[in-house]
């Protein structure tokens, strides 16, 4: 049987529905900082590999086809589409539902195999087309290959990447330095570092409301500067917020901070600057007649679009 753009999509829809009816959510705690980043090169690595020696064969051809474009883009509109329509809740939320949606990993999907598999396809296509984009003689559409580099970088930082994000909140006394925070489930996470509250400045408006507020804590020893939306960076892809205070002492004994930790939100960051400097050089060439590769049955010929 001749493997086919519909046959391979619908088998890895297949597979993607059976197992997480039966094991559940993609297990993302697999997959934190620095594995994503090793699994990131390892996969770039492949994508090369099987273009330089596979193209020929069945499933390298086929994701570099247009119509391997058709099934990535919607698998992963439909994804989004999903994300929006249904309430997106913790893991330990998602668990506690019932009922077939609940079952397909709807009220957390973008930890569901499903959507991870029709992701993990997008960026395997979205790869080899900018890969061969790359190798062609000739001229480089540097448009093309700056949008699409960048797509795949913000993509996989955003979604893969989200393995290794946490969310800590540790309140920081005055009186004792304290390293005992807390997930957004509840569990006590230990730091390698205590905080404690220094000083704490609240501006009011006349009606007494609070107008401002922020605060000088030490971190272990290093006096810090907090305000509201104005984080403090610690190291790679870890900040500091001030979120809220102690509000029933006119001299308040505490404040909770927020701890993020994103160590690819620097990928993200370097993936949306290329999409925008590819967006900018399209703006300044405008639309141009250009050669690119036209799929045939098992060949590629040049065509002008």
């Amino acid at each position: 049987m001749k493997l086919t753009t519909s046959l391979l999509f619908s088998l890895l829809l297949l597979f993607s529905v059976t197992v997480q009816c039966i094991w559940g959510n993609f297990p993302f705690e697999f997959f934190v900082f620095p594995f994503d980043a090793i699994l990131a090169m390892l996969w770039m690595a492949i994508i090369w590999f099987g273009y330089k020696e596979l193209r020929h064969f069945g499933f390298i051809r086929i994701m570099l086809s247009f119509s391997a474009t058709k099934w990535t883009l919607g698998w992963f509109l439909i994804g989004c589409l999903i994300i929006g329509l249904f309430p997106q809740l913790t893991a330990r939320e998602a668990v506690e539902k019932q009922g077939l949606f609940s079952r397909l990993g709807c009220y957390n999907f973008m930890s569901s195999w499903i959507f991870v598999t029709g992701l993990w396809s997008l960026l395997t296509h979205l790869g080899l087309v900018t890969l061969r984009r790359c190798l062609l003689p000739g001229k480089k559409n540097w448009r093309f290959i700056l949008n699409h580099v960048g797509l795949w970088m913000a993509l996989f930082a955003g979604f893969i990447g989200s393995a290794s994000e946490q969310t800590l909140r540790i309140p920081v006394f005055r009186e004792v330095p304290n390293n005992e925070a807390f997930t957004s489930e509840g569990k006590i996470c230990i730091l390698d570092k205590s905080l404690q509250l220094a000083d704490f400045t609240v501006e009011y408006y006349p009606n007494g409301t609070p107008r401002h507020f922020s605060a000088e804590v030490m971190l272990d020893e290093k006096p810090i500067h907090l305000e509201v939306n104005h984080p403090y960076s610690e190291r790679w892809g870890e900040d500091y917020y001030l979120t809220s205070y102690d509000t029933q002492s006119s001299e308040p004994s505490y404040c909770v901070v927020q701890i993020v930790r994103e160590p690819l939100k620097y990928m993200m960051l370097t993936g949306i600057v290329l999409m925008l400097c590819g967006g900018f050089l399209l703006f300044l060439d405008g639309p141009v007649r250009k050669t690119c590769l036209k799929q045939t049955d098992d060949r590629y010929m040049l065509t002008d679009l």
